[in-house]
């Protein structure tokens, strides 16, 4: 996953996490808890120069920033790690502040990214910062003492709330519509933590200028949401590969990571249907049928389940005589912001015609979040009617 990232640093990439980070085993290498210097250790392995490596922070550092601190500091670990980013900085020197020696690495605000950053080791020994300071010239860097007022300018903090304001009005208005994706699948579904890949607003493969937004979701404990922009041709051209990100590895040149995936059948979605219904909302499983599925809870209240594919599928929620409560279902026939798949919330003659986007997969393992609310709207109703 990190290599298909890394290859993407010159469209002007950067990632979007949105909390909580989700922590994933299947992503193998790459490590979501997103430590800056796990992502330095991988660049140096991968042989890039201290630009490059800098790209890469650039790539997750967004996440980090705020509209108080001019700055992303990153403290590296060696003092091999430093030199390997002080070989292309735009300066590097000494500054003390309250006593410690900062030795530093400086890179400025770039086009994409309004924050200087710093790589740093720190020291108030002064046995320590001789022996640093002789590594480095050894290997050809010399260190410049550096006051307040020099710092300041480097770094340009006068500029910065500006610089970040047209940086963040930018970024949200990118992430507008994957943002609101992400809510809604975050409040309704398994998904609870999203990554979006910017390319700017082009292509990721071809850079053709885009607004659409395609997204995969891993699924593992809970579900992992990733968008990014594709044009109408390499969408319908990623739709025909197995996943998502396998495509957009096999056209950037990173690691395929999803080499053995498998499509769930419509038989194998109902049967795992069966023990989300029976594990996660404690209902019998009444009846399977063709593709349907009935449940139903202690309290009476029956889920009706139909399934053809994700397309193509529907919940429905009825009292104990058949009453019609609520529905989720993917047919085209109104007019949501995201949609086709949508949510009846209440069926009752007076509300019937309320809709709004359900967020659903149409698969009751991702969907049992939302699938749970109508249930307890649905009892919390026939209670109050058998009163």
């Amino acid at each position: 996953m990190f290599r298909i990232l890394l290859s993407l640093l010159d469209n002007g990439l950067w990632i979007r996490l949105e909390a909580p980070i989700y922590r994933a085993r299947q992503l193998q290498k790459w490590n979501l808890t997103l430590k800056l210097n796990d992502v330095i250790k991988d660049c140096v392995a991968l042989k890039l120069d201290g630009r490059a490596t800098d790209g890469a922070i650039q790539v997750f550092g967004g996440n980090f920033l705020s509209e108080q601190n001019p700055l992303l500091p990153i403290e590296v670990r060696e003092k091999e790690t430093l030199l390997w980013m002080m070989q292309g900085a735009d300066d590097v020197h000494l500054y003390i502040a309250s006593g410690t020696f900062h030795i530093n690495a400086l890179y400025k605000p770039a086009n994409r990214f309004p924050a200087t950053r710093i790589y740093f080791l720190k020291t108030d020994n002064m046995l320590m910062l001789a022996s640093i300071g002789v590594f480095l010239e050894q290997n050809g860097i010399t260190l410049r003492p550096i006051h307040d007022t020099g710092f300041s300018e480097l770094i340009d903090d006068r500029n910065y709330p500006q610089r970040f304001s047209s940086w963040r009005q930018e970024r949200d208005n990118e992430t507008r519509s994957f943002e609101g994706l992400y809510q809604g699948r975050r409040k309704n579904t398994a998904v609870d933590g999203a990554i979006w890949l910017s390319s700017n607003g082009k292509c990721l493969v071809c850079g053709t200028e885009t607004n659409r937004v395609s997204t995969s979701t891993i699924k593992g404990g809970s579900g992992l949401l990733i968008g990014l922009q594709l044009c109408s041709t390499h969408e319908e051209e990623a739709q025909e590969q197995s996943t998502l990100m396998n495509y957009v590895a096999m056209h950037l040149g990173g690691m395929v990571m999803f080499d053995n995936f498998k499509q769930v059948s419509a038989s194998e979605i109902l049967e795992l249907a069966c023990d989300a219904f029976k594990t996660e909302l404690g209902c019998v499983i009444e009846k399977v049928q063709d593709q349907t599925i009935t449940a139903r809870r202690p309290s009476g209240i029956a889920i009706i389940v139909r399934y053809v594919s994700p397309m193509n599928y529907a919940y429905n929620v009825q009292a104990p005589n058949g009453t019609n409560l609520s529905r989720v279902d993917s047919a085209n026939h109104h007019d949501v912001p995201y949609g086709p798949d949508h949510l009846h919330p209440d069926l009752r003659k007076s509300k019937k015609k309320i809709v709004e986007s359900s967020f659903t997969y149409g698969n009751v393992g991702m969907d049992v979040k939302l699938i749970r609310k109508m249930v307890s709207d649905a009892e919390a109703w026939l209670m109050t009617s058998n009163q």
